[in-house]
């Protein structure tokens, strides 16, 4: 629409150097205070911050820079209504949430969305794909009808994968850290794959991090 700015989507990631976000039990060790700051940096410049579900059960956080007065939006993509309302992104109180299910869950769910509107969350049905997936590109639709123009998306891997597949991301920034965890799960994109070669990537800029012992990667999808 003329006039209007596209919706620009932005990934951020960390993970081990041998390609994990997280151990077999979805624990992450704390950030270097280098990398904390970039994620404040970034969730300073979204409108909205885009959480999958399993990211909010496994990382007790507020998902909210410090000192925010109210930005960015928190969107919890949570199709079965799985997270805690005393999880801290509910209890700190710091800003608006928006709890992304289905319409399903909605209707058959009644208390547990009751207590997630008190935990003053907005809970807001969007339609499914065949298996059972929010369609992000409605979600993109809804936060662009709110007025949002930039967001952050943090995982977890199968909503970075959502995101890729509906090719809807603009940047993607992943650092490496020195860690080897080993295991199966806890991917940056996982949930699904792409057919070989897969999604081409084309590196924007690099740098070595200020504490001398990791790496920070920024791409863009090539279209």
């Amino acid at each position: 629409m003329l006039g209007v700015p596209e919706l620009k989507v932005r990934i951020s990631m960390a993970m081990t150097a041998d390609g994990k976000t997280a151990d077999e039990e979805g624990e992450w060790y704390p950030l270097c205070p280098y990398e904390r700051e970039r994620l404040y940096l970034h969730m300073r410049w979204a409108d909205a911050v885009v959480i999958g579900a399993e990211t909010v059960m496994n990382t007790d956080i507020s998902f909210m820079p410090p000192g925010s007065s109210g930005k960015p939006l928190r969107v919890i993509i949570d199709p079965s209504l799985r997270t805690d309302p005393r999880r801290r992104i509910y209890s700190s109180k710091k800003g608006p949430i928006l709890v992304i299910t289905s319409r399903r869950s909605l209707l058959e769910r009644e208390d547990k969305v009751g207590k997630l509107v008190e935990a003053g969350a907005e809970v807001v049905p969007l339609e499914q794909d065949k298996e059972g997936k929010i369609r992000i590109a409605e979600l993109i639709k809804l936060l662009e009808g709110m007025g949002i123009e930039k967001v952050l998306v943090l995982g977890g891997g199968k909503t970075n994968y959502h995101f890729f597949s509906e090719n809807l991301v603009d940047e993607y920034y992943i650092t490496i850290v020195p860690r080897i965890l080993g295991g199966s799960k806890y991917s940056p994109v996982s949930g699904g794959s792409f057919p070989f070669p897969g999604l081409e990537l084309k590196l924007i800029e690099w740098k070595l991090c200020e504490c001398g012992n990791e790496i920070v990667l920024k791409y863009s999808p090539v279209r």
